[in-house]
């Protein structure tokens, strides 16, 4: 480590010797300085009894009739959800009974609990209120309440075609079982009727059979009705 020598130590003893003394006085004044910090004078209170020419000069904070506040508490509003526990079923409940007020369309797609409602496979016929009726294999059934829907497949001009159609919508106007499949499906979803060699292509031919079978019976039974009337 390196040492100072005698010379430099007389040296910096010569460079302070040779300052002048106001600036020493000064250093030593502006050593000795410090700084005091009073407390905060407390607020002097207002005097009770002061005439009313001086309180129309007082600003309104410091007015004696402005005291504090009082806020008022409002009690918390009734709870709905002790008046009703489930909302949505609630909701849903009430969806169906102007959607459905009879029942038939929830008990026609209920077929875990219905034996004669609609499976998979078979070839249904639903009627729009507006627009042309679609025909197909009902592919698969989803049951979710209110949003309840079944998917149809067919083919137009060579072209598969899928659709899925709300069960409860008000669009809705009629749903026809054309066909029941042969047997009981094994699957929930008939997906695998997508594949060429598993899909039954147009089901028109079947759809326009029973549409012909149909008219008949209506007119059997009209000409029935009109032969009953004549006799009586």
């Amino acid at each position: 480590m390196a040492t100072f020598s005698p010379i430099m130590r007389q040296l910096g003893c010569l460079k302070s010797a040779a300052k002048p003394q106001s600036l020493l006085s000064a250093q030593i004044a502006r050593r000795s300085l410090t700084t005091v910090y009073t407390p905060k004078p407390e607020p002097v209170p207002l005097p009770t009894n002061l005439p009313e020419s001086f309180l129309s000069q007082l600003t309104p904070r410091l007015h004696p009739a402005n005291g504090p506040k009082k806020i008022k508490i409002y009690p918390p509003p009734p709870s709905t959800r002790a008046a009703c526990k489930d909302p949505v079923a609630a909701v849903t409940e009430s969806q169906l009974k102007v959607l459905d007020p009879n029942g038939e369309r929830k008990a026609l797609f209920d077929y875990r609990r219905s034996p004669r409602s609609v499976k998979v496979g078979d070839i249904l016929r639903v009627t729009f209120k507006n627009g042309d009726p679609f025909s197909g294999v009902c592919l698969s059934i989803r049951l979710r309440g209110i949003d309840t829907a079944f998917l149809l497949r067919n083919e137009l001009t060579r072209v598969g075609v899928e659709m899925w159609v709300k069960v409860f919508s008000p669009t809705v106007k009629s749903v026809e079982i054309v066909q029941r499949t042969e047997k009981r499906k094994r699957r929930a979803r008939l997906y695998y009727m997508r594949q060429p060699r598993h899909d039954m292509r147009s089901v028109e031919n079947i759809v326009s059979n029973y549409l012909r079978q149909k008219s008949v019976l209506a007119g059997q039974r009209r000409q029935g009705g009109q032969n009953r009337r004549q006799k009586r």
